[in-house]
């Protein structure tokens, strides 16, 4: 739980956008592909603040110790989310990741809400996501957080496990 909390505040504090232009995807053309009973990894995540008029692009993924980058997240039929681990071991690893939070996704496949006490850090407990991409192989989210008087635009991207 310390290592997942530690990457979400890193992400909020860092967060969003690699790409200068987004580019939106009609997430509504396969309405037969359900998010329930699937599994991810994280391939990309970037963020985009500004402090003042400077504006400042992080790549959070290069950023993550390698240890955290084969991590999985499912998305269980129940609407709660599962972790796991991968190979590679963090210091400080719990089993509290195994039982990360819950999901819902609009019926029109464009809002995923990610609900986790994991989020407390940033003074929320629920992420509401902008789906950019939603297909059998690929996901990318969205979302902005606010911490410290700073918003944070964050982007990630993961690919189907299973």
């Amino acid at each position: 739980m310390k290592k997942l909390a530690y990457l979400l505040a890193l992400a909020i504090l860092l967060f969003s956008s690699c790409a200068k232009e987004t580019v939106h995807i009609d997430v509504t053309a396969d309405t037969s592909f359900s998010l329930g009973g699937t599994t991810w990894g994280l391939i990309a995540s970037s963020g985009v603040f500004y402090f003042g008029q400077d504006k400042y692009e992080i790549d959070i993924y290069a950023l993550m110790p390698e240890c955290s980058k084969d991590d999985l997240m499912t998305f269980n039929k129940n609407n709660t989310i599962t972790g796991s681990y991968g190979k590679l071991d963090c210091p400080n690893q719990d089993n509290s990741y195994t039982n990360f939070g819950t999901w819902n996704l609009s019926a029109d496949k464009k809002t995923l809400e990610i609900s986790s006490a994991v989020f407390n850090v940033v003074g929320t407990n629920m992420l509401k996501c902008e789906v950019m991409v939603l297909n059998e192989n690929n996901m990318q989210i969205k979302y902005q957080t606010t911490a410290n008087g700073i918003t944070t635009t964050t982007t990630s991207s993961y690919k189907r496990i299973k």
